[in-house]
């Protein structure tokens, strides 16, 4: 059994590793593919039944995470490319299914009220090439 919190955030490290995002409490990675459809009526019998035909259009991929804000260098880092729009290269890894890897756009919101922790919400997009490799 895959827990939940093993569906984890990395950022690319100065060397050749990933560093982990701490988050929290939840986290989600959406597969986003977009239908096309390409129903052609039958020129045969123009006024006959259209049966729906689809395939894939555009695919997007979104991680997002919230909880509190933990205050280490990595999340600094992360709020740091949100701050000042930078694309770098992350790493999102789900359990049992395997691992995504490449540039992401940043987005956060820090939220709060009097007596609780900061919290943080961060939802991210990737973009352009993506690598993915199947959990062994």
């Amino acid at each position: 059994m895959a827990l939940g919190r093993t569906l984890t955030l990395a950022r690319k490290g100065a060397g050749a590793g990933f560093d982990l995002v701490c988050i929290t409490e939840q986290r989600s990675l959406e597969i986003n593919n977009e239908e096309i459809d390409i129903t052609k009526p039958n020129c045969m019998d123009p006024g006959s039944k259209l049966t729906l035909a689809l395939m894939y259009g555009t695919q997007s991929i979104r991680f997002t995470g919230q909880g509190a804000f933990v205050s280490n260098a990595t999340m600094k880092l992360v709020s740091t490319d949100a701050i000042n729009q930078v694309i770098h290269d992350y790493q999102v890894t789900v359990p049992g299914v395997g691992t995504f890897e490449g540039d992401m756009l940043i987005s956060m919101t820090f939220s709060g009220d009097k007596t609780n922790e900061l919290q943080a919400d961060i939802r991210c997009a990737m973009t352009g090439d993506i690598v993915f490799v199947a959990a062994a």
